[in-house]
């Protein structure tokens, strides 16, 4: 029984270590990914605007031009801060995250979302960037540390989350770059705005690809400015970005990547190991339970 506990012990020292080589890893991965995100956001909209609906950019002034390129440039910079945030987020003891998430929480619920002026800018704050919203959990690191029991799950969890976490940020940001695409009237303003929406959010095979990387064309059906106008089928094209293709259009992501892939096949070992050791203990502790309770008549 003593042997099986120290191998568990090693095994909990061993996940722990892993947890530090994943965050380490994610620290310098988000930093790099949010520059790309930043990157290929303002390249979509460029593609958009001259490609997609060159006419309805001509057709704004040159103030709305510079104000429509001020908010593009300014929601990119903000997702570079805020995909490492994600991890930083992540570094908060849990007792602190539970109590900023309920300030946060009734926060929210004072604030006027309509913060947006007319001249499609953005919140200069990032935390009242009503778009992006942080995931609140500890580090695996320290919470591991403090209380290995379980690592393996709770390592797993973390990850779960911070993987979902990125995937929710492309996508607020997505939705973001389209409201103001929309708002301006470069995506045509009879497009609700609720369905551009659900379209970035939906699986990728769900809509027709665009040529360009991170580009989607939508068909739906339209009516005409008159009642007796029949409808017809329109093409809308908005901004859907995907970490597959930024990370296939950036191939400085490649290391980051391939790390994080050598860590999960890490991972599943360890996984394995450690569950045939608890597996071991309890059939251990289970005999030495029998043999005890056990009497002769």
């Amino acid at each position: 029984m003593n042997r099986i506990d120290q191998e568990l012990a090693t095994l909990e020292e061993a996940i722990i270590h892993l947890a530090q080589e994943f965050q380490t890893t994610y620290s310098k991965y988000l930093t790099f990914l949010g520059q790309c995100v930043g990157q290929q956001l303002i390249m979509a909209a460029y593609r958009i605007c001259t490609q997609g609906y060159p006419e309805s950019f001509l057709n704004l002034s040159v103030n709305s031009k510079q104000q429509l390129q001020q908010s593009l440039r300014k929601l990119a910079q903000e997702t570079q801060e805020q995909l490492p945030s994600l991890l930083e987020q992540w570094q908060e003891s849990r007792s602190a995250t539970t109590d900023d998430s309920n300030h946060d929480l009734d926060h929210d619920s004072d604030h006027d979302p309509s913060h947006d002026s007319e001249n499609y800018e953005m919140s200069s704050s990032t935390e009242d960037s009503s778009w992006f919203k942080a995931p609140t959990e500890p580090s695996p690191a320290a919470e591991l540390t403090s209380n290995p029991r379980n690592s393996i799950e709770k390592l797993e969890q973390w990850l779960k989350h911070l993987d979902s976490g990125i995937t929710k940020t492309i996508q607020d940001v997505s939705v973001e770059a389209n409201r103001l695409l929309h708002k301006c009237s470069i995506i045509p303003d009879k497009f609700p705005q609720e369905i551009l929406e659900a379209a970035v959010k939906v699986e990728a095979s769900a809509v027709e690809t665009a040529e360009s990387p991170n580009i989607i064309k939508i068909m739906m059906e339209t009516k005409g400015d008159r009642e007796t106008d029949e409808s017809r089928l329109t093409r809308i094209i908005a901004i859907k970005l995907r970490l597959s293709e930024i990370e296939f259009a950036e191939p400085n992501l490649t290391p980051g990547r391939n790390k994080i892939r050598d860590l999960l096949a890490k991972m599943s070992q360890l996984k394995r190991e450690y569950y045939k050791k608890q597996r071991q203990k309890a059939v251990a502790q289970a005999e030495a339970a029998w043999r005890a309770s056990w009497f002769d008549d």
